[in-house]
């Protein structure tokens, strides 16, 4: 098993290593539809170019690396999750070819009018309180939501196929959907559409014929009918994780960045665990033109963009997360709770009790006795954005009252860490409650 785990962590890495290879693949080429916006119907095309745009947007889909957590042993891309309920059959293979038709629901990991998905899953939590007692922390979904979230997965294609075209089983995208994407459904409606991401082997090498574009035009495909068909006029935010915030920024930079009437309708964009970069000390000026990052609670059509780093393990010089090339600007960051309007520790940070990949898990485990989805911890661990050393980053700590005597949570992963990837599993579970209270406000505010 520590041979697995080093190899997939190293698989992950590869992933940030991978913009060159799409860099010789694309340059040259024009994104024909970059100021169009999504058309009715099939939105984005035919177009699978990989340009066009500022900031690097599509090379952050190769170099956003792989994100949340994945199923199968990191050589076998199989899910340990039993199947969703959805008919999937006829999706064996959907080649490289054609485009996807976003009509079929069995393109959708997640959309309301499944009778089971992934979405509904249980994930009640068990909240551990500051005097190491516990007590039950239920999950209510909503049941008629007033806006919508558009999310699009980090990379859990580990098998060494170079794109994913094979959705009979979703199972590999369980584990990211229900960690990042379920929670939101207490405020939200989620649409979570499939898409050919690129794939990784475990030998820390780029897979032959990974295409990067043909992910990109299917997100584009899958949030064009969203808006044409699914959507009826209502606000929407979008989220996304390492290479899902990849194909949602490159998409946004197409799609939404220069269509005023898409930007209405945007609540906000949850840009984590990748590459947004702005004008240094301004809010905009990098991946965008036109939506700043949020900096205030209750603002709207702004993004929220982050990664993560423990104050005890910052960026080495190595990592890629964190810091840009591009002279005069930054990475983006952006503080949950000052966004939800909390001046102090997280108000929620929820960990996974288990894992269908160990590789995964961090180093120290929630406690035994806990049998739910996740293990609550409420005001005991503080984000701030910082900049040091080059890096712009979320710096994440332990802060314990006088009165909390609880064991702090495990939340780091040493492996992960040492190859300059910080907190990259868990970007959205530590701020998680900060994360949805946003958007709530956000929501709130919209006209």
């Amino acid at each position: 098993m520590k041979r697995h785990k080093i190899l997939a962590i190293m698989a992950m890495f590869a992933l940030v290593s991978l913009a060159a290879c799409g860099d010789d693949d694309d340059s040259g080429n024009e994104d024909q539809n970059a100021d169009d916006g999504p058309s009715a119907g099939s939105g984005a095309g035919t177009d699978t170019s990989a340009s066009g745009g500022t900031g690097g947007e599509l090379d952050a889909a190769t170099e956003a690396g792989s994100g949340g957590s994945t199923d199968g042993e990191p050589d076998s891309g199989e899910s340990c999750w039993p199947p969703d309920g959805v008919d999937r059959s006829h999706l064996s293979d959907v080649g490289t070819t054609d485009p996807l038709d976003y009509s079929d629901p069995g393109l959708w990991a997640c959309h309301p009018d499944h009778d089971t998905d992934y979405c509904h899953t249980n994930i009640d939590a068990t909240e551990v309180l500051k005097d190491g007692t516990y007590k039950p922390a239920p999950h209510a979904r909503a049941a008629d939501p007033e806006f919508d979230c558009f999310y699009v997965y980090p990379t859990v294609l580990l098998s060494g196929e170079p794109q994913q075209t094979d959705f009979s089983d979703i199972g590999i995208v369980a584990d990211p959907l229900i960690a990042q994407a379920v929670p939101f459904t207490s405020v939200c409606e989620v649409y979570a559409p499939l898409y050919r991401q690129i794939g990784l082997n475990a030998t820390a090498e780029a897979v032959e014929g990974a295409n990067p574009a043909l992910g990109l035009q299917d997100v584009r495909d899958a949030f064009a009918y969203y808006l044409e068909n699914l959507n009826q006029g209502r606000d929407f935010v979008l989220m996304g994780h390492s290479q899902g915030t990849a194909m949602i920024t490159a998409m946004m930079q197409r799609d939404v960045d220069e269509a005023p009437d898409v930007r209405a309708k945007m609540i906000s964009a949850l840009l984590i665990g990748g590459f947004v970069t702005v004008a240094e000390g301004e809010l905009t000026g990098g991946t965008f033109k036109n939506i700043p990052l949020c900096s205030a609670p209750g603002e709207t059509g702004c993004v929220v963009a982050y990664v993560s780093h423990a104050k005890e393990a910052p960026p080495p010089a190595t990592s890629r997360f964190g810091t840009t090339t591009e002279e005069g600007q930054e990475v983006a960051c952006t503080n949950p709770a000052v966004l939800a309007g909390n001046s102090g520790r997280f108000r929620g940070s929820y960990l996974r009790t288990s894992f269908c990949n160990p590789t995964f898990a961090p180093d120290k485990p929630v406690p035994a006795e806990i049998t739910t989805s996740f293990a609550l911890y409420r005001d005991i661990i503080r984000g701030e954005c910082v900049q040091k050393n080059g890096f712009s980053y979320l710096e994440i700590s332990v802060e314990q009252s006088e009165d909390d005597t609880r064991e702090p949570p495990g939340y780091r992963t040493t492996l992960v860490e040492g190859i300059g990837m910080g907190l990259h599993l868990v970007d959205y579970n530590l701020p998680l409650d900060d994360l949805v209270d946003t958007v709530i406000k956000q929501a709130e505010a919209m006209p």
